[in-house]
């Protein structure tokens, strides 16, 4: 990543935002279950010590030891299509919604990395999802173009790929203002959506260009300490009618 762009980002997040590293910031933090490092499993499993959520469902889960089983809830569904995933469900996300009963305190998305699919895995998460439930989404800031292209293999090897996954949440920005969005800055940028409130995002999301060019305000791109200020650990009571803490 280039000094330009990270001066740049840093300016209009007012300082906020310091990327470390193409994956995002790095550190230990004090989180609901205990000190750990910060990235995807510690969010989700911060969320769900934190509200006492149950039931978690996660999408796109080739190997269990790499997140799912690393996941504090008590009952766990995972969803992949690939023949050899160790998942419960061998099935592409599509169809596993179509024949899902089931509802969802906490959902976290990692599965086809290409926009339209996430739009729609982001849409019928929330069809499934119970009064005051979260969406956790990964891959939401990649931090290049290369990052961004919509093909994972180049030249025979699988170098690290976000794909469109960003536009896919983006859309939702834009269309949705009954949603409160906004996306971590750690461990490629993880992705945050549950029933609330937004002022819809009005510019254009055609291109990584348009990402690159309004990152912080397109993402609504925080800080780890930002999102612990949402979720405080001392939290005591949570309703799902309560606004997070701003």
């Amino acid at each position: 990543m280039n000094s330009g762009f990270l001066k740049t980002l840093n300016k209009r997040s007012g300082g906020a935002i310091g990327f470390r590293d193409q994956m995002g910031t790095h550190g230990r933090y004090q989180f609901s279950h205990g000190k750990a490092v910060a990235n995807r499993i510690s969010l989700v499993n911060h969320l769900i010590s934190l509200y006492g959520f149950h039931n978690y469902l996660e999408i796109g889960v080739r190997r269990k030891a790499d997140m799912h089983d690393k996941i504090i809830a008590s009952v766990k569904v995972s969803v992949d299509p690939a023949e050899d995933a160790e998942a419960d469900f061998n099935l592409t996300s599509d169809a596993f919604f179509q024949q899902n009963t089931q509802m969802f305190d906490l959902i976290f998305i990692d599965g086809l990395h290409l926009g339209e699919q996430v739009y729609r895995d982001i849409r019928n998460s929330l069809n499934v999802l119970k009064p005051g439930g979260m969406i956790l989404l990964h891959d939401l800031n990649p931090p290049t173009e290369f990052h961004a292209r919509e093909v994972y293999e180049v030249d025979g090897k699988y170098p690290a790929w976000n794909g469109t996954s960003w536009q896919g949440y983006a859309r939702c920005r834009v269309e949705d203002p009954e949603l409160e969005m906004y996306v971590v800055d750690v461990d490629w940028g993880v992705g945050y959506i549950r029933r609330g409130r937004q002022k819809c995002y009005s510019g254009s999301i055609a291109s990584y260009a348009d990402l690159e060019k309004n990152r912080v305000e397109l993402l609504n791109l925080i800080t780890v300490k930002d999102f612990l200020r949402r979720h405080p650990v001392n939290r005591l009571e949570w309703s799902p009618l309560d606004p997070l803490a701003r």
